[in-house]
């Protein structure tokens, strides 16, 4: 059983400040003994916080932040895994094509599996959590605080797992009313600190700790979503 979870946490191998074995020790340090590293579109450090974890009783679930875009507004989404897919050989092609900025040789990729829109630069968040899907991620909406009303209310009836209802920049009006979306439409919550670094005077980002799932939390998001535990 785990009492605190923190499933939105970016290391070094993207904007991140700290190693994924650091993080995992803070993790330790401040009693959170179940995250998912979700870096921005790589799964790079994974690994390396799976086995520091192993050896400090921290799990790791597999997660990525994939960049996505709506309406020209950014839309991140998280991604989380039951088993090795994040080490697949045509994902990480097509994580590298996200990262480039290079949409069309996804297309190719994927031939008609899955639907592509007309940007040529950016992901469209339909098809973001369409190629998560295909590699059989669990799919939660990041930080949906930062949205627009309007622009929200479109995504959240795409095909999502869940909302990532605690946010460290959240008011509690703004997670009662996300965990109530979720209940609402039979969706998963989590609770992600964003964390990146351990710098307090900048408040883009949370640290963390800062919110969490609590031990009934993890359990239901486990066993809901067939996570590994």
């Amino acid at each position: 059983m785990y009492h605190r979870g923190d499933f939105h946490i970016h290391s070094t191998f993207s904007d991140g400040k700290h190693t994924p074995q650091e993080i995992v020790m803070l993790c330790k340090k401040k009693n959170i003994d179940i995250i998912a590293l979700t870096d921005h579109n790589t799964t790079a450090g994974i690994d390396e916080a799976i086995l520091v974890g192993e050896k400090f009783g921290v799990k790791v679930i597999p997660g990525i932040e994939l960049s996505t875009s709506y309406k020209g507004s950014k839309v991140h989404i998280l991604g989380y895994f039951k088993d090795d897919s994040y080490k697949n050989e045509l994902f990480l092609k097509i994580l590298k094509n996200i990262k480039d900025h290079t949409i069309s040789p996804i297309k190719s990729l994927f031939k008609n599996d899955i639907k592509f829109y007309d940007s040529k630069y950016k992901l469209y968040v339909k098809t973001g959590i369409d190629i998560l899907r295909f590699f059989g991620a669990i799919v939660v909406l990041a930080h949906p605080v930062i949205l627009t009303k309007a622009n929200f209310n479109d995504i959240i009836e795409m095909n999502f797992n869940g909302i990532e209802a605690k946010y460290f920049s959240n008011t509690n009006e703004d997670t009662e009313y996300f965990i109530k979306t979720a209940y609402t439409k039979n969706m998963i919550y989590t609770a992600g600190s964003d964390f990146h670094s351990l710098d307090t005077n900048k408040k883009t980002h949370g640290i963390i700790g800062d919110v969490y799932l609590n031990e009934n939390e993890i359990s239901n998001f486990l066993i809901t979503c067939e996570l590994p535990y």
